[in-house]
């Protein structure tokens, strides 16, 4: 199993946008997967409520657990999740020392501002450079990941773009690779998804594969603990069950519209 931590020292910089990004990558491997959310936002958790109303049971979501992180994460290590992402708070408090002390590796995610830069503080390990301008030939970017690379940080080659697909994907229960299969976004995480193997981070697997929880792997809620959201999230999809929207060009959306989804 492994246990990825997802860090950032400032709001706002797109960390939790991350891990939920990164758990259906997950998913289109074949991994089963986990998201702890110990953010006080609980943004991801709820988001795992949109995706349970839509009837997508897949990846789990479950805030921290009043035994503690530890005590969670053995219970889903027993039962064979083979992924755990933990989305942790934007400051230093002690439920990201405990995140990291159970953690095999972590993620910094931070955007390519000097101001952002500077809060930068776990220096040897992986940073994404996230919310980059379009053009990923603005010379901040390299000098972003010139400055970061100088702290001894390993920084993926790939800057993820700003784009206003992430907001709407996230009021859907969505992220952008389902939500717009064949736009910039997910080509951009599909690159972030290969710098992670690579690296040794995530176990090495075959891209791209039908977004499912694997047949016979089911992630339960360890005792005592709640998870606030509908629908039973131990279902499994069914085999062949992709989760996808058809891809909406217009740029902009009228004031109370609602996107049109199905499941094909």
């Amino acid at each position: 199993m492994v246990v990825l931590s997802c860090l950032a020292r400032k709001g706002g910089v797109g960390k939790s946008t991350s891990v939920r990004c990164l758990s259906v990558e997950c998913l289109k491997a074949g991994l089963s997967v986990v998201i702890i959310d110990t953010d006080p936002q609980l943004t991801c958790l709820r988001w795992g409520q949109r995706r349970a109303k839509l009837g997508i049971p897949v990846p789990l979501v479950v805030a921290v657990s009043p035994a503690g992180i530890a005590d969670q994460i053995a219970s889903f290590r027993k039962q064979r999740v083979e992924v755990i992402l933990i989305d942790t708070p934007p400051t230093a408090t002690p439920v990201v020392n405990a995140a990291l002390d159970v953690s095999d590796a972590a993620l910094v995610i931070t955007r390519p501002n000097p101001e952002d830069l500077e809060s930068v503080q776990e220096r040897r390990t992986g940073v994404i450079l996230w919310q980059s301008p379009p053009d990923k030939r603005v010379r901040a970017v390299t000098l972003a990941r010139e400055a970061l690379e100088a702290m001894g940080a390993r920084v993926c080659p790939t800057a993820i773009s700003a784009s206003i697909s992430y907001p709407y994907a996230y009021a859907d229960g969505l992220t952008p690779q389902e939500r717009e299969p064949e736009g910039r976004a997910r080509a951009e995480l599909a690159e972030v998804w290969a710098w992670l193997q690579r690296e040794g981070i995530m176990a090495a697997t075959s891209y791209d594969t039908v977004a499912t929880a694997p047949t016979g792997r089911k992630a339960t809620v360890p005792k005592g603990h709640k998870v606030f959201r509908s629908g039973d999230p131990m279902a499994d999809v069914p085999r062949g069950h992709k989760v996808t929207t058809p891809l909406d060009k217009r740029a902009k959306r009228p004031a109370g519209h609602t996107t049109r989804r199905g499941l094909v």
